[in-house]
């Protein structure tokens, strides 16, 4: 383009930014006699209705209204230049703000890019892609906020080796998808204080993420939470599957991230606590409920019979656990908690036992019809991953109850291996959509070439991160935390490392979480194809066989005896040695 002094009535100041598709300028309205904000396109209209067509196309975009979409002023063609025009007033462009300022914190980071990714889901969702989104189109004003401008400005400046068949609806979504590894990008270029695969112009970078890897540097300027780090890095992932889906997305994670990072205590638990209070915590497993009630119907109960029902029901062991460590079940303020099913189910007598039963719903709860009206997707899918969740939950439960040594109670050690199961399920439940995108980031991939193997997942951690902004073990603790529950079963909730050996525990509360991480470690491993199963079994086997004095035929009776008892009635299973 060249660099005439006006531009029409418009007298360049200064270039602010360009990339391949667009170029910013500051410039002097004399109209307005006040400083404006101009966006071009580096290509110039071959003719009059390719013209027509980017006036057509970023008017459509003007008359987009939000508070993070930067005000379009006017919109003309100045020397057979189109250009695109905002009012300067109080604004910087982020290339301004960091050439001038001190470097911004993670924090404001986080904050600047939740602004621009809102704008830009709204702009996605009105059918407008952005195509141009760097440091020269993002507007900063004096309160530290984030808009965009330059929306569309570069339709007709695609960057080389962009597809362009398809259907215009195909365009629209690839657009944005384009969009949103651009701000991935821009994300990545903040944090590490320089551009992914040295190239400022993010159009031009994106073209390059696939055939090569982008990942945040561990030698950035500050320190990255690797929570944050997480979903930066899935943002910007060389496998498009493993991308977020769109803007919206991406803004999900940021701002789950941003909420547990200002909440001190209990920060996960904001993303659950109106669904908690709203729908419940689980509902009931398939076939518990009417097994409680023919239960209770009964002359004459023993509480242990009770208590073999009740564990079969993950739902209902945590309502129960959480009605009796509440206010109004403790003793003023005793710090005496109650941590067995056994005592809850003495402290709550039969009445209260029947409210609190009927407090949860029935299966499948919320998952009947929400996740098919939200998502186009059928609830089947949602609920039969639900139910398994929930009978791996009892397994794990069961068999920790039946590995627990003398020293340590044995209902305390199945609530534990439960409580590292809480968060998956909470999410699973309450987050459908979350939920799934956490599977997929979890599957391998396709081999990077045909005679290697294929591409590993994510772990559950980094999926969770990447997805919800928050860590699956957190939020189990932070729920429990908000529920009164014992200190200790807060503890025993953290699953032991899977990369460190496991140590001799030094005392009951170590004993305890060890045993509930290895029936979690042992479900898994029985959970997998036949192929993988023995190996896994044989690490956990090696793992816990010394620290905690067990042997291959003690885990054997464990799993058989817990695979009858977990089901409404007993059911063969496929889980087998």
């Amino acid at each position: 383009m060249p660099t005439p002094p006006h531009l029409g009535r418009f007298e360049l100041h200064q270039m602010l930014g360009r990339s391949l598709a667009a170029s910013s300028w500051l410039a002097i309205d004399p109209r307005l006699e006040k400083e404006v904000l101009l966006c071009v396109p580096r290509v110039q209209p071959h003719d009059s209705q390719a013209l027509n067509d980017w006036t057509q196309n970023v008017q459509a975009a003007a008359r987009l209204v939000h508070p993070r979409l930067a005000p379009v002023q006017e919109v003309v063609s100045k020397d057979n230049w189109p250009v695109v025009s905002y009012r300067r007033d109080t604004h910087v462009t982020l290339a301004e703000r960091l050439s001038a300022g001190s470097p911004p914190t993670v924090d404001e980071i986080a904050a600047w890019m939740v602004d621009v990714l809102d704008g830009l889901a709204y702009a996605h969702e009105a059918g407008v892609a952005h195509r141009d989104l760097g440091v020269h189109t993002v507007l900063i004003d004096t309160n530290g906020r984030a808009s965009v401008a330059g929306l569309g400005v570069g339709l007709m400046a695609y960057v080389p080796g962009t597809p362009q068949g398809g259907t215009v609806r195909q365009q629209q979504r690839e657009a944005a998808e384009r969009d949103v590894l651009m701000a991935g990008l821009l994300m990545h270029q903040l944090l590490a204080g320089q551009p992914a695969l040295d190239d400022p112009d993010l159009g031009r970078a994106a073209q390059r993420v696939g055939r090569e890897i982008v990942r945040l540097p561990w030698s950035a300027a500050q320190p990255v939470p690797d929570t944050l780090r997480a979903i930066v890095n899935r943002a910007t992932d060389r496998q498009q599957r493993q991308r977020y889906l769109n803007a919206r997305t991406l803004l999900a994670a940021l701002q789950g991230w941003i909420t547990a990072s200002e909440q001190e205590s209990g920060g996960p638990l904001v993303l659950l606590l109106d669904r908690l209070d709203t729908v419940g915590i689980l509902p009931h497993r398939p076939q518990a409920e009417r097994s409680l009630n023919q239960l209770l119907n009964q002359e004459t109960l023993r509480v242990d019979d009770i208590v073999d029902v009740i564990v079969k029901d993950p739902g209902l062991v945590w309502e129960l656990l959480r009605s009796v460590n509440t206010a109004r079940f403790q003793n003023g303020a005793s710090d005496d908690h109650v941590s067995t099913i056994t005592r809850a189910i003495v402290l709550l007598g039969h009445q209260n036992l029947r409210k609190v039963a009927g407090s949860l719903r029935p299966w499948p709860g919320v998952l009947a019809a929400a996740t098919a009206h939200a998502t186009g997707i059928p609830a089947d899918g949602s609920q039969s991953a639900l139910e398994a969740e929930l009978r791996r939950a009892c397994l794990a439960g069961h068999m920790a109850r039946l590995l627990a040594p003398f020293a340590i109670n044995d209902e305390e050690a199945l609530v534990s291996a439960m409580s590292q199961c809480l968060g998956p399920l909470l999410v699973r439940y309450h987050f459908p959509d979350e939920a799934r995108q956490i599977d997929r980031l979890m599957q391998p991939g396709p081999p990077p070439a045909p005679d290697s193997p294929p591409a590993p997942g994510m772990t559950m951690a980094a999926a969770a991160a990447a997805v919800l902004g928050i860590d699956m073990t957190e939020l189990s603790v932070a729920v429990m935390r908000h529920w009164g529950l014992d200190e200790k079963l807060q503890q025993a909730a953290r699953p032991l490392n899977k990369t460190l050996p496991v140590r001799r525990p030094d005392d009951a509360l170590e004993m305890m979480r060890a045993v509930a991480s290895l029936a979690n470690e042992l479900v898994a491993a029985v959970s997998v194809g036949s192929a993988r199963r023995q190996a896994l079994l044989q690490q956990c086997f090696a793992r816990y066989a010394r620290a905690l004095n067990v042997t291959l035929q003690e885990c054997q009776e464990a799993l058989e005896t817990s695979l009858r008892l977990i089901d409404f009635p007993a059911s063969a299973d496929s889980f087998s040695f």
